[in-house]
């Protein structure tokens, strides 16, 4: 009786939402997701719509993972914001929830394991995970955001946005699969190796930032892998801030990068 209880709570809140796609929405929405895998599992997610969000009409969209950072930080309220002033047209963000737990037996949480490639390289378990991840990621969390609203599925209209590990992520994502998204904002990647990668088969733009106080032994990292990306055929847009490995930092630039990539006019 519980688990039939559970599944119709699931099911009443999934109907809701979608109700609410349907209409042009007089304030914004972020609802909770839970969407399945390909083995089964369910990994957490949320999902944000826009003032004014029409499903009649087509919207770019924001892939952004740590996704629980745009709950976290108030970064509902700042594109509220951005959006109401004129600051930013509509634009649909798509959450991909990390999971922090640590892997038994290991020292790293499955967070790491999912978007740190060059982890993945060391341990055919932690290959296992960071596969399992990306696969979910391309064939799963990006068709489900699809059936959901209407998003673009063109990759001019896709953006990725990530924070520190989660940014190491997009860069591989990006190596691997070019033809899926055309623009990366990776915010201090701090563990990206683009060994083994060859040139890009499509156009892609790379906005890459980081504070000048992070850790002690990153001041070469960050300019030795912008010149790997480029030697790659990637555009790079880069610049460095008076900080360090700071959310509110991230959240300021992730503003000023809405701001320059939706512009209302």
């Amino acid at each position: 009786m519980k688990r039939f209880f559970s599944l119709a709570v699931f099911f009443l809140m999934v109907s809701s939402f979608f109700l609410s796609c349907n209409n042009v929405l007089t304030e914004s929405v972020f609802e909770e997701l839970e969407i399945k895998d390909k083995e089964g599992g369910i990994r957490k997610g949320g999902l944000y719509l826009p003032l004014g969000y029409d499903s009649k009409q087509e919207y770019p969209v924001i892939y952004m993972a740590d996704g629980l950072i745009f709950k976290d930080n108030s970064y509902r309220i700042m594109v509220d914001s951005l959006i109401m002033t004129g600051a930013i047209r509509p634009v649909v963000i798509a959450c991909s929830y990390e999971n922090k737990k640590q892997i038994p037996g290991f020292t790293v949480a499955y967070r790491n394991a999912e978007y740190i490639d060059a982890l993945s390289r060391k341990d055919p378990v932690l290959k296992a995970l960071f596969d399992s991840h990306m696969d979910y990621f391309i064939n799963s969390f990006i068709p489900y955001i699809e059936k959901m609203c209407n998003v673009s599925s063109g990759r001019d209209d896709r953006v990725f946005y990530g924070t520190s590990n989660s940014a190491d992520f997009g860069l591989t994502l990006s190596m691997r699969h070019p033809e899926l998204i055309s623009e990366y904002w990776c915010f201090s990647p701090v563990f990206s190796d683009m060994d083994g990668y060859g040139m890009l088969g499509e156009q892609t733009e790379y906005r890459i930032c980081w504070g000048i106080k992070e850790e002690v032994g990153m001041e070469d990292y960050f300019p030795s892998l912008i010149k790997s990306i480029r030697k790659r055929g990637g555009y790079v847009k880069d610049w460095s801030y008076d900080g360090g490995h700071d959310r509110e930092w991230w959240k300021h630039w992730f503003a000023e990068e809405l701001k320059r990539r939706f512009p209302l006019n």
